[in-house]
């Protein structure tokens, strides 16, 4: 098990990217300190080959100037809010819209685009923490948080951290894009899903209604299929978003349960899904664009991953019948994320 840190380059405007090189048994992680995030992941398939199973560029400037969120910390509010607003305790809190009149994954200004500083913990640990000022994006509170990426012989933990000085809502998640084969396209995957309902959206992704049932839909992953084999079913909610881009509804956890399996077609590489998160967000990359600066060179596809984004429900500071999820002074936001890797 090792830590292994290094320059990744820097940013247009001259700040130094870190990156850092997790190994532990036969499986080996790349983590950057720009947007905290997973920029490959490295596992043996089938017939013990390394594979890289995570989308990525190779250079700072691609994460800067192309969008997807690739492999990136999300923050302060993971997903999509309506109105681009909410309130807290009486007092509404206009946020910066960067999708239409909503807010997706905490604005323009969102934690993707941030720099964090990375030291390790531990021997095949790294912690990323960011200070999250007062106001940012028009979040109420100034947020200390981290994200701890744990890399061990059986797959690689996510532990995210929190505390404020001010009523705030936070949700974090990760947005890497899995493809269990190295490249290609990701449909022919097998998942399962543990959900027996969706967060059902409108037109503009904003949540219609707390759960729509999966029986007899294409939502329906109860029993395990290909990615794509119902993703262009007639259905309005496959309509509206391009493909799969809904939350699971998952239910609450104390500890981290396993909630979803994704396995690779060709590889046989299988990832297991464990989370206390109530939701998990399934996003079959509808709006993926390809681009020279990736880390093959070969420009990247539709559909060509599968995202499943550990998260509180979308728009939940709307939907205060949902529960509470207003983090207060003195209370720390915690969850945890697992993925395990075997071969099938």
């Amino acid at each position: 098990m090792s830590v292994e840190r290094m320059a990744f380059g820097a940013t247009k405007d001259g700040r130094a990217v870190e990156k850092f090189v997790l190994k532990a048994g036969k499986l080996e992680a790349e983590v950057i300190t720009y947007g905290a995030a997973l920029a490959a992941l490295r596992v043996p398939d089938k017939n013990g080959q390394m594979v890289d199973v995570v989308l990525g560029y190779r250079s700072v400037a691609g994460y800067e100037e192309n969008g997807g969120h690739l492999g990136a910390t999300i923050g302060r509010y993971a997903n999509r809010i309506a109105g681009a607003s909410f309130a807290i305790d009486g007092v509404t809190y206009p946020l910066v819209a960067n999708e239409g009149t909503k807010q997706l994954h905490g604005g323009p200004g969102g934690y993707t685009r941030q720099l964090f500083r990375g030291e390790p913990t531990g021997e095949s640990q790294v912690t990323f923490s960011f200070h999250d000022p007062d106001g940012a994006n028009g979040y109420p509170g100034t947020v200390d948080m981290s994200v701890t990426y744990t890399l061990t012989e059986a797959g690689l933990r996510l532990s995210y951290r929190a505390e404020t000085d001010k009523p705030t809502y936070c949700n974090f998640t990760n947005h890497s894009y899995f493809n269990l084969n190295g490249g290609g396209t990701a449909m022919d995957h097998l998942l399962w899903i543990k959900a027996d309902a969706i967060t059902p959206v409108d037109a503009q992704s904003i949540p219609v209604a707390q759960a729509m049932p999966v029986a007899g839909t294409a939502f329906d992953f109860r029993e395990e299929k290909p990615v794509g084999r119902d993703i262009e079913a007639d259905e309005e909610q496959l309509h509206m978003t391009g493909g799969y881009d809904h939350n699971f509804i998952l239910g609450p956890a104390e500890e981290p349960r396993l909630v979803a399996r994704l396995t690779g077609d060709k590889s046989g590489i299988v990832m297991e899904t464990y989370t206390c998160q109530p939701g998990v967000q399934l996003y079959t990359a509808n709006g993926l664009k390809g681009n020279a600066e990736t880390k093959s060179g070969v420009p990247y596809a539709k559909r060509e991953a599968v995202c499943l984004e550990t998260q509180l429900p979308p728009d939940s500071p709307n939907h205060p019948e949902w529960g509470d999820v207003v983090l207060r002074p003195g209370a720390v936001y915690e969850a945890v994320t697992e993925y395990r890797f075997s071969v099938k």
